[in-house]
């Protein structure tokens, strides 16, 4: 009985941590007629609105807050039957706004300040990202490279392929096709289970800090990679 006592007191702080968890995050509204767009972006069009002091479910959002408001920060939530986009600041939430999870990114700009040509805008541009994650090969048998494949966005000029090591280290694959080469000696020498996840970009620039990433990341898969 006094080990079954001490198992439950142990388990109970992390059946706690894990309910509160999976507990939901919600906002209020604090204007009338908040609009709700299918991106985080103006440039979306609007699906519907908000009622002051409705009160929303929250499932993450696009941009970061550093002291102002500057149009960059969106929050997704529950609208309907569906998802939507409401501009953070036309809601008080129950978390503060860094802390939630990021689930979008705003549209890319091109010099004049618009979005570029070529981005489907009916829906949210992130959500139309869907296709295969694969990989042809691997470095078994001492093969010096592979190649890895993710599906095409509309709009996006060139793919990025993170490969992160067992201990974090990154490393970068660009490539301006659906595919990436991946190559043995650009790693680091340490051996273990990688992990490669992929973001697109568009950009006007062949200089790297001007890309601009249009989606998260997302993760294609893991392979193993001996030590070197």
């Amino acid at each position: 009985m006094f080990r079954w006592s001490l198992l439950l007191i142990l388990l109970l702080p992390l059946a706690i941590a894990q309910a509160q968890d999976a507990m939901p995050i919600y906002g209020l509204v604090v204007v009338d007629a908040a609009e709700v767009r299918v991106g985080p972006d103006f440039a979306y069009d609007a699906i519907g609105q908000l009622p002051l002091n409705a009160s929303v479910e929250i499932l993450g959002r696009a941009g970061d807050w550093f002291g102002r408001w500057d149009g960059r920060q969106w929050i997704q939530v529950i609208y309907g039957d569906r998802n939507g986009w409401v501009y953070a600041r036309l809601l008080r939430t129950s978390e503060s706004f860094n802390s939630l999870p990021v689930r979008g990114m705003m549209l890319p700009r091109n010099r004049n300040g618009r979005v570029p040509d070529g981005f489907d805008l009916s829906s949210y541009v992130c959500d139309q990202w869907q296709g295969e994650f694969a990989r042809d090969g691997d470095f078994s048998g001492g093969a010096a490279s592979f190649t890895v494949r993710y599906p095409a966005l509309q709009g996006a000029t060139l793919y990025s392929v993170i490969v992160i090591s067992p201990t974090g280290f990154r490393t970068a694959f660009d490539s301006e096709t659906t595919t990436a080469t991946l190559e043995f000696n650009l790693l680091p020498a340490e051996g273990g289970t990688y992990t490669w996840r992929v973001a697109p970009y568009w950009t006007y620039s062949t200089t790297r800090w001007q890309w601009q990433q249009v989606c998260p990341l997302q993760t294609g898969g893991t392979f193993e990679k001996p030590a070197r």
